[in-house]
């Protein structure tokens, strides 16, 4: 009898997992915590692929600005234009600075060099992320709604990917990481990165695969200076390596 209770509260409740579990079980646990750059890797694949050839997510970016592009009057854009600010470069570049700067204080006690060392791979990942979303603007020098034409390789645009968009997604999820977030402020967190990314749209200011491609590219960037620098998500916010 007091075995089947110890049974029944393995398996039931209690917190405890069966001692073993089926292989496509482990397989998605272990999965989890690299389900988001996965999905945006292969969106932002896809998304790149259905762009280049001219498929239904580019249709329906000349559907969404059909009818010309949105006013810029009214409380409604002026609330998009304060949302998009989440994604505004040096705003985010110095929460990422700021984010990074207190957690190496709060860690100072690991040593000289582990701090320096820390400092030096969030430094060289922002710069290196920037890097990466400029070089895809330049590289796919796409026209933004604002031109009235949707053209690839035109010298001097930098609409695809949105670098609001991807300026958002990839230092709010470094810095939600940086700090360890709890469950409420990663899902804030989120929610302000999406709304950036709606926001460009909203505005104007891009297409629709533009925003896309902006969030993929960011959350894959994100997710891996978050790895290159924290660790996460197998360590919260210590500098040590």
């Amino acid at each position: 009898m007091r075995q089947d209770r110890r049974h029944a509260g393995a398996s039931i409740g209690g917190g405890r997992l069966p001692a073993r579990l089926p292989p496509p079980q482990v397989f998605l646990i272990r999965l989890r915590p690299y389900a988001l750059p996965l999905a945006a890797a292969v969106l932002l694949l896809a998304t790149t692929l259905d762009v280049l050839a001219g498929g239904l997510l580019r249709r329906f970016d000349h559907w969404v600005f059909d009818g010309g592009l949105p006013p810029r009057t009214g409380a409604w854009h002026f609330f998009w234009r304060i949302v998009v600010n989440g994604g505004q470069y040096w705003i985010v570049a110095t929460g990422v600075v700021l984010a990074t700067l207190w957690v190496a204080w709060r860690h100072r006690d690991q040593g000289r060099r582990s701090v320096i060392g820390f400092l030096a791979r969030a430094g060289l990942w922002l710069a290196g992320t920037e890097l990466t979303i400029r070089a895809a603007q330049i590289g796919f020098a796409r026209t933004p709604p604002r031109t009235g034409a949707d053209l690839l390789f035109e010298g001097g645009y930098l609409s695809y990917p949105s670098g609001h968009a991807a300026n958002a997604a990839a230092c709010w999820i470094f810095i939600l990481a940086m700090l360890g977030a709890t469950r409420r402020w990663t899902i804030a967190g989120h929610a302000l990165i999406a709304g950036v990314a709606f926001a460009v749209v909203t505005l104007g200011y891009h297409w629709p695969t533009d925003a896309i491609a902006g969030w993929a590219l960011g959350a894959v960037l994100g997710w891996g200076g978050a790895v290159l620098v924290t660790g996460w998500p197998g360590s919260q916010d210590a500098p040590a390596h």
